[in-house]
C-alpha cells in the first residue's frame, strides 16, 4: 500500500488549517472535500478523511477545509448572511489558488456534502474544476435557513435577496461533469427539491439516488464518487 500523509495545510485564514492528505510520489489531480452540516462527530473538515486517504492511495492529493458558515455562527438575516456566504466563496477560491500554487497542480475535482456541496456549486465555476460530486444539496439557502433559524426578514424579501446566491443560480453556470448523489429516504430533502436543483443544472450531469437517508453514508455512493473522479480527473 502507497504512502500517505496527512497534515495540515498553512493557510493565513480560517479558524482552522485545512488538512492535505497527499500520496508519496506525483499527484494526478488536486480533490477539494467539503463537509456537511450535522450534529455528528463528522460534520467537520474529517468528514472525507477516510476517503481522501483512499483516493491518495491511487494518486490523489485532497484538501480538507473546515467551512464556518453557519458552522461557526447560524444566519441572522440580511444583509450579513448574503456577505458570510461571499466570504465563505472568497475563503475557498484563495485556498484552492494557494493549493494549486504550492502543490504544483492544475487539475481539480470538488466533492461537497449538504452545505458543503452548497458552497462548492458557486465556487466550482470559477475555480474551473474539472469535475465536481454535489451530495444532498437543496436549490436554495433559504431551504434551509428559514426553516431552521428564527430570522426576521420577510420570507420573499429574503429569498429574493440571496437567489443571486442560491446554488440553484450557480449550478446553471457550472460546465464540468457532475454528479448529483440524492437519498431516497431523505428528511430534509424531497425527491422534487432534488430534481429542481438537477434539473436547472447544465450537461454534462449525471443523478443517482441511492437508498439511504441524509447522511448519504453509502458503500455504493462512495464507490459511484471514486470512479466518477477517476473517470474524469484521471488515476
Amino acid at each position: 500500500m502507497p504512502d500517505v500523509e496527512v497534515t495540515e495545510f498553512a493557510f493565513p485564514s480560517g479558524s482552522e488549517q485545512p488538512l492535505l492528505v497527499r500520496p508519496d510520489g506525483e499527484a494526478i489531480a488536486l480533490l477539494l472535500y467539503l463537509h456537511w452540516f450535522d450534529e455528528a462527530p463528522n460534520a467537520n473538515r474529517t468528514q472525507f478523511l477516510d476517503e481522501a486517504t483512499a483516493m491518495a492511495e491511487i494518486g490523489f492529493v485532497s484538501l480538507l477545509p473546515q467551512l464556518e458558515f453557519p458552522w461557526k455562527s447560524p444566519p441572522t438575516g440580511l444583509p450579513a448572511d448574503a456577505d458570510r456566504i461571499r466570504s465563505q466563496s472568497k475563503y475557498l477560491t484563495r485556498l484552492v489558488t494557494s493549493a494549486r500554487s504550492h502543490l504544483a497542480i492544475d487539475r481539480l475535482g470538488i466533492v461537497g456534502h449538504d452545505f458543503g456541496a452548497m458552497h462548492g456549486a458557486r465556487v466550482a465555476r470559477g475555480l474551473e474544476s474539472r469535475c465536481n460530486v454535489f451530495i444532498a444539496p437543496t436549490p436554495r439557502w433559504s431551504d434551509w435557513f428559514l426553516r431552521f433559524w428564527p430570522i426576521d426578514d420577510d420570507r420573499y424579501d429574503y429569498m429574493r435577496a440571496m437567489e443571486p446566491l442560491d446554488p440553484l443560480t450557480a449550478v446553471g453556470e457550472i460546465d464540468a461533469p457532475t454528479l448529483y448523489q440524492f437519498a431516497k429516504s431523505d428528511f430534509y430533502i424531497a425527491p422534487m427539491t432534488g430534481l429542481e436543483l438537477f434539473g436547472q443544472a447544465k450537461e454534462p450531469k449525471t443523478m443517482i439516488p441511492y437508498d439511504a437517508d441524509h447522511s448519504l453514508d453509502s458503500a455504493e455512493a462512495g464507490s459511484d464518487r471514486r470512479e466518477f473522479l477517476q473517470k474524469h480527473l484521471g488515476g
